[in-house]
Order: C-alpha cells, then sequence, then structure tokens
C-alpha cells in the first residue's frame, strides 16, 4: 500500500511541477484573497466598522476580519482537498488510464492516500499564502493556539478526504466535475459559516449545514486560532466531524466500488 502510496504522490507532483494544475493553485489561492478583500473592503468601507451585536454571541469574538479571513483561507483549503481528491479517478478516465489503474492488483487505498498526502502539500501552501496576505488585512493570530490549530488542520483534512471520496463516486457516475463539484462548493460557502455565523441562518438551513464537515471544522479551527482555546474545548466539533467522515467514508467505499465496477463493464462490457 505504501509503495503505491509514494508512487502516486510522486507522479501528482511532477505532474502539478510541469503542466497544468498550477492554474488550479493559483485559482485557489486568487478566490482566498479575493473573500479577504471583500471582507476587508465591505467592513471596513460600507459598514465602517459596525458589527451586529448577534455576531459576538455567535461566534465568540468581536474581530471580524479574522473570522473571515480564516474562513476564508479553510474553505479554500477544502476545496483544494476536495477537487483534486475527488478528481483522481475521472482524471485518469478522462486520460485514459482508468481501466489499467482497476485491472492492477495495486492498493486503492494506497492509490488515494498518495493523492491526498500530495494534496497536503498544496493546500499548505495554498493556506499559508491567504494567511499571509491576510496578515496585512487585519488577521490577527497574536493569541492563537497553534499546535491545537494545527491539530484540527490535520483532522479536517482526513474529514474532506473522506467526503471527496463521495463526491468522487457521484462524479464518475454523472461523468460531470464542473457541475458536480461547483454545486456543493457554492452550498459549503453559504451553509458552512464561512463568513458569517450559522446561526444567522433560517432555522430549516441550520440541520443541513450541519451535515457539511466544513462547519464544525470551522468552528473548531477558530476556537484555536482566534480565541485560543486548547484542543479539548471543541471536543463537540472534533466528535461531530469524526460521525460525519465515519458516515462518508462508509457512503464512499461503497460508492466507488459500484462506479469502479460500472466503468469496467461500459469498457469491456
Amino acid at each position: 500500500m505504501f509503495q503505491v502510496a509514494k508512487a502516486t504522490f510522486l507522479r501528482n507532483t511532477l505532474v502539478m511541477l510541469r503542466a497544468y494544475p498550477w492554474s488550479f493553485v493559483i485559482g485557489h489561492i486568487l478566490a482566498g484573497v479575493y473573500t479577504v478583500l471583500f471582507a476587508y473592503f465591505a467592513y471596513t468601507h460600507v459598514f465602517a466598522g459596525q458589527l451586529d451585536d448577534r455576531f459576538v454571541r455567535y461566534a465568540g469574538s468581536a474581530d471580524y476580519l479574522s473570522y473571515v479571513i480564516l474562513g476564508g483561507a479553510f474553505y479554500s483549503f477544502a476545496v483544494s482537498t476536495l477537487m483534486n481528491v475527488s478528481r483522481s479517478l475521472i482524471t485518469e478516465l478522462r486520460e485514459g488510464t482508468l481501466e489499467a489503474l482497476l485491472l492492477t492488483p495495486s492498493s486503492r487505498k494506497g492509490y488515494f492516500l498518495g493523492n491526498v498526502t500530495q494534496q497536503l502539500m498544496r493546500t499548505l501552501f495554498e493556506f499559508s499564502v491567504i494567511l499571509l496576505v491576510g496578515r496585512l488585512f487585519g488577521l490577527n493570530l497574536a493569541g492563537a493556539d497553534v499546535w491545537s490549530a494545527a491539530a484540527v488542520w490535520l483532522l479536517s483534512t482526513g474529514a474532506f478526504f473522506c467526503q471527496a471520496l463521495v463526491l468522487g463516486s457521484v462524479m464518475l457516475r454523472f461523468r460531470d466535475t464542473y457541475i458536480t463539484q461547483n454545486t456543493l462548493f457554492v452550498l459549503m460557502a453559504f451553509l458552512s459559516g464561512v463568513t458569517y455565523p450559522t446561526a444567522y441562518l433560517p432555522e430549516w438551513l441550520q440541520p443541513l449545514s450541519q451535515l457539511l464537515p466544513l462547519t464544525p471544522a470551522l468552528e473548531a479551527f477558530r476556537h484555536s486560532a482566534i480565541l485560543g482555546q486548547p484542543l479539548s474545548a471543541s471536543a463537540p466539533q472534533l466528535m461531530h466531524m469524526a460521525i460525519l467522515s465515519a458516515v462518508y467514508a462508509a457512503v464512499g467505499a461503497v460508492g466507488i466500488r459500484r462506479m469502479e465496477k460500472r466503468v469496467l463493464e461500459s469498457i469491456f462490457g
């Protein structure tokens, strides 16, 4: 399994350095930077630094700029992980290598592990750039619990990986990437509290936001990065994320197996 993971990691890294995926990296960074700029100009010039009293009660902090900048950076991280892991099999299909991959006795777990490990390198770079830009526009991490925030970031990677398995099986089913993934990403941006607490959502939408791993991941990350709370303070959010990860992993594993069988039947049937 680890040999397959290593080979997949090296192949994807070479492709990233030599071919088109750099456009994805730049695109994700720009999307996060746009979120930072929009929040800064809206807060300082449109609303003149004024906040609704409910925001402090819902968010636990009056630092709106840090709240939104971290939300934009973490959203970009989630989108990058979901997009690049979920697109791996359909990219193989489009390049004509999927049947060879499915017919080999290589470990499928190793293949996905190699993909997600390589994405960690890319997303860490994107995340760091967005945070550096955010520092110029009011991001304050003076009281952050760095180790707890890093732990939440790593645990969130596992949650997004599990969600990516489900997204990947849906992509294979419909032979589509853009409509499928973009619909999910819009829902995540709207429902997961990227730029505002989920308590502002209508009551009938709030349960739907709890089905997305980004929601508890963002809450836990902000607790550590803005409020400086230890990892134990985010135990409810981490448990919530673990349950969602288990459900998504089970559904994604079944979905991927069925779609692989369907693809082979369509190729050789």
